[in-house]
């Protein structure tokens, strides 16, 4: 189970932050990424996904991701990830999202680098 909460960057106010909580699984991923595509409809364009409070991400929350990005990609947007540590930062690590995504040490370095 996943829970989210969403603002925009009080520095940088074009960066919608998404604060995950919990596991980044099969039921989560989709449902994240279904909110994502409505943030991407109305308008928002520039995310960074704030992983302090995510306790494990799947092959589907990695799925997810690939699958944003390539949504924002065609509408020139852009996707951050910052915050990542233990379970989370290893298996992006490992599966090599450290190339097509950029993973920053906190979210207001994060939307620094992407707004």
């Amino acid at each position: 189970m996943i829970n989210y909460t969403t603002y925009h960057h009080s520095e940088y106010p074009n960066v919608l932050v998404i604060e995950a909580t919990g596991k980044m699984d099969m039921n989560a991923a989709d449902y994240t990424l279904d909110c994502i595509q409505g943030y991407i409809d109305r308008g928002d364009g520039k995310f960074v996904i704030d992983c302090e409070n995510l306790q494990m991400m799947t092959s589907f929350g990695l799925g997810m991701l690939v699958r944003a990005n390539s949504r924002l990609k065609e509408t020139k947007g852009t996707i951050a990830i910052a915050s990542a540590h233990g379970l989370v930062a290893e298996t992006l690590r490992i599966v090599h999202f450290d190339r097509l995504f950029s993973l920053y040490a906190d979210v207001d370095e994060a939307a620094a680098a992407i707004q």
